[in-house]
C-alpha cells in the first residue's frame, strides 16, 4: 500500500517544521508548503492523504484555497487550523467539506486522530471511485440499445415484452440479452438488477458531476 501523505500548508516556517517533526515520528510521509499558491502548483492531489491548512495566509487564504479546490474536484479532506478562533469561518469551511476547524496551537494528539480519520476517509473515497469508474465503464461498453434492454430486462419485462415495447424481434432481444451478461459479467437478470442498482448508488456517492451518467 502507498504511504499516505500529509499535505502541511502554512506560511509560518517553525510551524510547519514543529508539525513537519511530530507527522514523520508518528510514520506519515509529509510535504510542507508554505503558501496556498505553492501547494497548487506543486502537490499530486492523487495521491491518498489529508491537507493541514492555516486560515489566514498572504496572496491566498486557506478559504480561498479550500474553494480552488472544490472547483478542481480535489477531495483530499481538509484540517483547518487557525490562531484566530473564527467560529463564521470554521461554521463555513466544514459546510463546504471540510473534516475539522482547530484553534492554533492544536492539541498534538487530537490533531493526530483527526489526521488518521481523514486519511482513511480519503483512502476509502478513493476506493469507491475507483469502483465507480469500473462500473461506469462497463455500462459505457454496452450499445444504446443494449442499456433499453438492459434496463427493461432488470425491472422484470420478458423478452416479449421487450421486443413488443422496442418494435424488434424476440430474436434480437435474446442477442442484445447474451451481449448485456457478457459485458456486465452477470449471468441472470437478478444480478443484472445487482450491478444496476450498485451503478447507481455508486456514481451518484462518487461519481455526481461524471458527463457520461
Amino acid at each position: 500500500m502507498t504511504q499516505s501523505l500529509i499535505r502541511l500548508v502554512d506560511d509560518d516556517e517553525s510551524v510547519l517544521k514543529a508539525q513537519s517533526l511530530f507527522l514523520e515520528m508518528a510514520g506519515f510521509k509529509v510535504k510542507s508548503y508554505n503558501s496556498a499558491l505553492s501547494f497548487l502548483e506543486k502537490d499530486d492531489f492523487s495521491v491518498t492523504g489529508c491537507i493541514v491548512l492555516d486560515v489566514r495566509m498572504p496572496h491566498m487564504s486557506g478559504i480561498e484555497l479550500q474553494n480552488e479546490l472544490i472547483r478542481r474536484r480535489c477531495d483530499l479532506p481538509i484540517i483547518f487550523l487557525s490562531a484566530h478562533g473564527d467560529i463564521e469561518m470554521a461554521v463555513e469551511a466544514v459546510h463546504k467539506g471540510a473534516k475539522t476547524f482547530l484553534v492554533k496551537p492544536p492539541r498534538l494528539d487530537k490533531l493526530l486522530e483527526y489526521i488518521k480519520e481523514a486519511v482513511e476517509e480519503h483512502r476509502e473515497r478513493q476506493k469507491g471511485r475507483r469502483f465507480a469508474e469500473f462500473l461506469m465503464n462497463q455500462w459505457n461498453s454496452l450499445t444504446e440499445a443494449e442499456r433499453q434492454v438492459a434496463d427493461m430486462v432488470a425491472k422484470g419485462l420478458t423478452n416479449n415484452m421487450i421486443s413488443l415495447v422496442l418494435e424488434i424481434t424476440e430474436r434480437t432481444v435474446r442477442s442484445h440479452r447474451s451481449s448485456i451478461y457478457e459485458k456486465l459479467e452477470v449471468e441472470n437478470a437478478a444480478e443484472l438488477s445487482g450491478f444496476l442498482n450498485d451503478l447507481n448508488r455508486y456514481r451518484k456517492a462518487y461519481l455526481p458531476n461524471n458527463p457520461n451518467q
